[in-house]
């Protein structure tokens, strides 16, 4: 998959040297000591120190940016999100503003990714957020190529995540169709076996009765055919489930131990049948529905339980919510209302289905037009600002 460009690295920082209080430590030592820690890849120390810092500095972008680039690297993407969007927010340099929402951009991609596995509709939210914020670090530095490439590449893993959520969408309605058929074979299985179950206690009494008359010897032979014949056919439906378990690791295997055991009680009922021991084969018959029932049931809780309808209604709910925001359009704040820029941008924290604006399909139709021409694209390194702060 193609890697969306990083843009993480320290600003240089002037600033008065004076001790602070209670630390018997300069402000610019302090941050020098974050930088040195930083360089030498212990990014804890880096942040602790910038902390330091802060508590005499709270409205410096350039710490708050530099402590963002120490929590990345040391993969706290939320909190480095977090001192991103302060810098961003006092900022006053819009070269800074912008590679601040830039890296804001990285750092909600990174939450994005890692919730992949857990979460497509969180993911595919958290994908539309980063390329917000790169839209809005293009309009602040529309040099900064990075941005339009990485709105290109998050955009393809969007894509990606639409095609899971359809996967899974029709994986949900297979499931569905599959469960029911199974639930119907059970019930059939169980209307025949109670079926020859109270043709037995006829038998078993008209033999208290009679004893053992031509006819009533004929109508054994005959149900032990019939009960032969269902074990068959729950006999087939075990393997069906087997083979199902098989395909699936993940998939519970109650049903099929039920039916497997109601097979074993069925062959037992039929060999005492054999026997002409009708009260004992009835009692293996009993067990037989007893064991088929609870494999019913098993069979509509793990379809309750998302397995089968309410499975397929979450994903049809997941798949059809999907939207890109397509860069953040709605958070047109100038860079005089820092306040409610930063409100807004906390509110991105509450982003949810239906705040997305553009339909996700727009997606896969412009990566489609576009698919020829892009390229994948490397991690780079990150560009020395020209200037000291």
């Amino acid at each position: 998959m193609p890697r969306i460009i990083i843009y993480i690295a320290l600003v240089c920082l002037t600033v008065f040297i004076y001790p602070i209080q209670g630390h018997g430590k300069s402000l610019a030592g302090l941050v020098k000591e974050g930088n040195n820690s930083y360089n030498a890849g212990e990014y804890d120390k880096a942040v602790s120190s910038y902390d330091e810092a802060l508590k005499d500095a709270a409205e410096s972008p350039y710490i708050w940016f530099n402590k963002g680039a120490a929590l990345f690297k040391k993969g706290d993407y939320a909190g480095a999100g977090e001192a991103f969007e302060k810098a961003a927010l006092k900022s006053k340099d819009p070269l800074l503003e912008a590679k601040s929402k830039f890296n804001l951009g990285d750092s909600a991609y990174k939450e994005a990714e890692a919730l992949k596995e857990k979460d497509l509709q969180k993911a595919l939210e958290g994908c539309s957020k980063s390329i917000g914020h790169y839209q809005d670090a293009l309009k602040l530095d529309p040099d900064l190529k990075e941005s339009a490439e990485n709105i290109e590449m998050v955009r393809l893993v969007m894509r990606n995540i639409l095609d899971e959520i359809n996967k899974q969408k029709k994986s949900a309605q297979e499931d569905r169709k599959k469960n029911k058929e199974t639930a119907e074979k059970i019930k059939e299985i169980i209307k025949e076996q109670e079926a020859a179950l109270s043709k037995n206690r006829k038998l078993d009494a008209e033999r208290t009765g009679k004893g053992d008359t031509p006819n009533v010897t004929k109508e054994i032979e005959a149900l032990s055919a019939e009960q032969k014949a269902i074990r068959d056919k729950t006999e087939a439906l075990s393997k069906e489930l087997q083979k199902d378990k098989k395909s699936d690791a993940s998939k519970e295997d109650t049903v099929a131990k039920h039916v497997e055991n109601a097979v074993k009680d069925q062959e037992a009922a039929a060999g005492n049948l054999d026997q002409r021991n009708t009260k004992v084969s009835a009692d293996n018959q009993k067990e037989a529905v007893k064991e088929l029932k609870e494999a019913l049931e098993s069979q509509e809780k793990d379809s309750s339980n998302g397995t089968g309808e309410n499975k397929e209604n979450q994903q049809d709910k997941q798949g059809d919510s999907q939207k890109d925001k397509q860069g953040g359009q709605q958070q047109q704040e100038s860079s005089s209302d820092k306040n409610q820029q930063g409100e807004n941008n906390q509110g991105q924290d509450q982003v949810s289905a239906a705040d997305v604006s553009d339909d996700a399909q727009d997606i896969l139709k412009e990566e489609k037009a576009n698919k020829e021409q892009r390229k994948a694209f490397i991690v780079r390194g990150y560009k020395e600002v020209d200037k000291d702060w």
